[in-house]
């Protein structure tokens, strides 16, 4: 009998919210290899720096603490605003003290020789803060220009993210209700309350919270990581925890830690007889939208938790062509849906019913290729295997990395799963 396997997940548990360091931090104490992130970081164009990571504690919790350190501050200690309680930015002083643009540091990632996927993750992190950054100022997001995330460390807080999600192996990320902070912020553009502008930006999607302290708690940075990779904001349901590592803040407050929990483990695909049952039909007809916002409709729906999301051409009022937009939801997730159709779409009304359905079991199993791991979705009835095909997504990124056909791809990761079941019988 084979042995299913479930997506590798990432959990941010951001009780006392999110910065780049802590991130960094809480991947190292998951296993990340210290000497690995700084052998990738060594391929961007940066310099001028070193890496520390030290073991510490915050209210009695033992954490992981990363720093950047720059050639030339001789104030390793010294923060870009006083009310920054997570993130170093050494920018005053020696090389740190410069500005670059959006558009010159994704160029720098894009053409550095980071791999496929890590360049994937960072360029989208990057993309988000200067799209934010661009709506808050009102400037063009490629013309934005990065104090504090352009500087040396917070370029390493960022890329080094990535390398960390991508040497991990992390398919999937899931988020908690986030822990802004409260009170106001002093820094470069005046005085602004907690949230900062581009970090409320950033952090649409998400839910989220003030209590314990009247500081800031998220960052910038920490609020894209989250806007760039998060899939579903939200409780756990069917997690599986292997791993958990806590990256430690700067600031340290009475009775209450500092840090950033990451768990890694598995989100358990959900059974048939869970799965099945009632849920709710969300539609709407729209003919008054441009086409190629659809496909991006799509993708929002289903990271806010959507079953399935498709839509149909249909004829309207006046012989108008159009759309009937529709979505499968769980009913926990109706009202979140209604409100990303609301925010994405031209309707100004939405049908909603309830419907019975029944699935099959579905789960995951890995096989290995000449290319490259490749995840193969498994649908049995009664513990019969009735459907198998190789994941879509990960085909692709082979496909990519090896420069080969998709199709073959395909053909090999099948090849590589039957072979996989006549062995285990």
């Amino acid at each position: 009998m084979l042995t299913l396997e479930a997506m590798k997940t990432l959990y941010f548990d951001c009780f006392s919210g999110i910065s780049g360091d802590m991130t960094i931090g809480a991947l190292l104490d998951l296993g990340l290899d210290l000497s690995y992130l700084k052998a990738e970081l060594h391929k961007l164009p940066v310099e001028g720096y070193e890496l520390k990571a030290s073991r510490v504690t915050r209210s009695n919790i033992s954490a992981m603490k990363f720093d950047v350190l720059v050639e030339g501050d001789e104030h390793q200690s010294h923060h870009h605003h006083d009310d920054h309680p997570h993130e170093h930015h050494h920018v005053e002083h020696g090389p740190a003290h410069f500005h670059r643009k959006a558009s010159e540091i994704l160029a720098m990632i894009r053409d550095s020789s980071l791999n496929t996927n890590t360049k994937r993750i960072a360029s989208g992190i990057f993309s988000k803060l200067a799209v934010s950054e661009g709506k808050v100022h009102h400037i063009a997001p490629e013309d934005v220009e990065f104090h504090e995330v352009g500087a040396v460390d917070s370029i390493v807080d960022t890329v080094g993210t990535a390398i960390g999600f991508d040497a991990l192996g992390i398919e999937r990320f899931l988020c908690s209700a986030i822990n802004i902070g409260g009170g106001f912020i002093h820094c470069q553009h005046g005085v602004f309350p907690v949230p900062a502008p581009a970090t409320a930006d950033l952090l649409r999607e998400a839910t989220i919270y003030q209590k314990h302290v009247e500081t800031e708690l998220v960052t910038p940075t920490g609020a894209a990581i989250l806007a760039a990779v998060v899939n579903r904001f939200g409780h756990l349901n069917g997690f599986v925890t292997e791993r958990i590592g806590y990256g430690a803040g700067t600031k340290q407050f009475p009775e209450f830690p500092n840090c950033l929990r990451l768990m890694l483990g598995e989100e358990r695909s959900i059974s048939s007889k869970q799965a099945g049952g009632e849920v709710v039909v969300i539609e709407a007809n729209i003919d008054d939208m441009n086409p190629q916002i659809f496909a991006y409709v799509n993708e929002k729906l289903l990271q806010a938790g959507a079953l399935d999301v498709f839509t149909v051409p249909v004829q309207m009022k006046k012989g108008r062509p159009g759309q009937l937009l529709q979505v499968l939801a769980p009913s926990d997730a109706v009202d979140a849906l209604c409100r990303v159709i609301f925010q994405e779409t031209t309707t100004i009304g939405v049908r909603k019913y309830p419907v019975e359905r029944t699935v099959l079991d579905r789960e995951f199993v890995e096989v290995e290729t000449e290319y490259g791991r490749v995840k193969i979705k498994v649908s049995t009835l009664n513990g019969e295997i009735v459907n198998f095909a190789p994941e879509f997504d990960d085909c692709v990124r082979l496909a990519h990395d090896n420069n080969v056909p998709l199709k073959k791809i395909q053909a090999v990761a099948i090849n590589a799963y039957l072979l996989k079941q006549q062995r285990h019988g």
